[in-house]
């Protein structure tokens, strides 16, 4: 289980970003008004700043044998490492293990790992462990069931839920997160991992979101998709495609070095649109009129909400220049004139389970057949829409 990115709280964001920088030198890849994302290694670690939270998180990285010694020596001098109940600041348990509180109060953990298939040295691996604090650690594996898991535990107070590459650790509310005396606690959490199929979830009672993320190939392995064009029709645009228009959910934006930016999730920040001003002017007039963007539907009467909305904004049908579409879609063009088409779609999940190739390799790895493998799916499915 590659954990690709977590996404916490922070009460104190200047501070956050000056410890994880400055401390533990990870790479700013991002940054905006009320957060930060850092790289570390293979994964990403997001703060969002909310003053009047107070966390109390563990997080685990991976690193080899000689940044850990680094981190060590450099953290031992700041007298931030936590002891174990022999008084010691340097572990084992497979490997070298230290424990460290941030700035916020966190417990974070370093794993030295002799066996990283990795040429870089100094610097961080991935983050391997984020802990899941529950009130029952049964009903969270639940919770998780389509993300695979190796371990076998049945404790009620702390189990490992995940692989070698990567593990939730799931903790009994209160329980203390080791070394330290202090109960956990649930605070809130977006984890996106890798997996087989491509869905979010959502926990019912704890502010936990889970989103697995479909890796393309080996070659290319992505694990989200940008659109991103710029526009001189800022107003008509953001009314096109958000709440009065085609009513796509705005998931971000930002105003910064002279250009304002909107995002808006297809359905979310897996795949997205971007448009993006400049102070000095953005034309971005269509190239062709087969330039499109394919919206699939298989609800009919949302596409006839869909087509109301777009005519009370004086934008109708243009006949489509490939006949392919003039069945069975219906096409606009967006205010800068590129073309936006809402295509009928009878295709159901069903069938889309049915001719998966994930399903063979969830059938192997569930140990079940093909049709079994079919049938968990749609149930699961089923249950994350419409609950």
């Amino acid at each position: 289980m590659k954990i690709l990115k977590i996404t916490l709280k922070t009460p104190n964001l200047l501070e956050t970003i000056r410890f994880y920088q400055k401390v533990l030198e990870l790479p700013v890849v991002r940054e905006w008004e009320d957060g930060v994302t850092f790289q570390v290694g293979k994964s990403l670690l997001s703060f969002i700043e909310e003053p009047s939270i107070s966390t109390f998180y563990h997080v685990a990285f991976r690193t080899t044998t000689v940044h850990f010694d680094m981190m060590y020596e450099k953290l031992s001098h700041l007298d931030i490492l936590l002891e174990n109940e022999a008084g010691e600041t340097s572990m084992f348990w497979k490997g070298k293990q230290l424990y460290f509180l941030d700035p916020n109060g966190n417990v974070f953990e370093i794993l030295e790992r002799s066996n990283l298939d990795t040429e870089k040295l100094d610097m961080f691996y991935d983050i391997c462990e984020i802990g899941l604090p529950t009130e029952n650690i049964e009903r969270m594996k639940d919770f998780l069931q389509m993300v695979p898991n190796q371990y076998a535990s049945t404790s009620e107070f702390f189990q490992f839920f995940g692989d070698e590459s990567g593990v939730f650790v799931l903790s009994k509310k209160g329980r203390h997160w080791y070394p330290t005396e202090r109960d956990s606690q649930i605070d809130p959490i977006v984890m996106e991992i890798e997996g087989a199929i491509e869905q979010v979830l959502h926990h019912p009672s704890y502010p936990y979101t889970v989103k697995i993320k479909e890796k393309w190939n080996e070659r290319l392995p992505v694990h989200q998709l940008r659109i991103a064009r710029p526009t001189d029709k800022w107003e008509e645009v953001n009314s096109f495609y958000g709440d009065e228009g085609l009513g796509l959910r705005r998931i971000g934006g930002f105003n910064k070095n002279g250009y304002e930016g909107v995002m808006y999730g297809l359905p979310s920040f897996g795949v997205h649109l971007e448009f993006t001003r400049h102070v000095n002017g953005s034309p971005c007039p269509a190239p062709t009129e087969d330039n499109l963007l394919v919206l699939y539907l298989s609800d009919h009467e949302k596409i006839d909400e869909m087509i109301e909305r777009l005519n009370k904004l004086g934008a109708y049908e243009v006949p489509p220049v490939n006949p392919y579409w003039d069945k069975q879609a219906h096409t606009f063009e967006d205010p800068d004139g590129w073309r936006v088409v809402l295509c009928h779609s009878s295709e159901s999940l069903y069938q889309y389970l049915l001719f998966s190739e994930y399903n063979y390799y969830l059938s192997s790895l569930w140990n079940c057949t093909f049709s079994e493998a079919c049938l968990r799916v749609l149930i699961e499915r089923s249950i994350h829409i419409y609950s």
